[in-house]
């Protein structure tokens, strides 16, 4: 059993000890409060975004190397380059360790659509040429 004595996850883990009885009554009578005025989960449940709270953050290593590598690419697509840049946020996010490895894969995706939606843009060599010899260049 992981949970301290006395509260209500050890009480559901089989610990009927008098510490963790008085907790299951504490949140049985606080869920039937809430219940009986029609919430369904306890406001402490809320939880606010941290770049809500202390505002916008300085780049990453990862973020700023992003922003870089996607500086021509965006006007391609502006949607996959504002997903990749929160891809980056999230891997300099020291406290995202799980979602790292899945993160840098898809990031290195969108890197990927995002330069060859612009290599598509890009006119071949050949195409250049044509137009200069149509024009009576050389």
């Amino acid at each position: 059993m992981g949970a301290a004595h006395g509260t209500q996850r050890r009480y559901v883990a089989g610990c009927r000890c008098e510490e963790c009885k008085e907790a299951h009554r504490v949140s049985a009578r606080d869920y039937r409060e809430r219940r009986a005025s029609g919430q369904t989960r306890p406001a402490s449940v809320v939880v606010i975004p941290p770049a809500v709270v202390s505002g916008p953050l300085e780049p990453g290593p990862v973020e700023a190397g992003v922003e870089a590598e996607i500086a021509g690419l965006a006007e391609a697509r502006p949607g996959l380059a504002q997903a990749a840049l929160s891809l980056a946020r999230l891997l300099d996010n020291p406290k995202a360790i799980n979602q790292k490895p899945a993160a840098a894969k898809v990031l290195a995706s969108l890197l990927d659509k995002l330069a060859s939606a612009s290599a598509r843009r890009r006119r071949g060599n050949l195409a250049v040429v044509r137009t200069m010899t149509e024009k009576g260049g050389a």
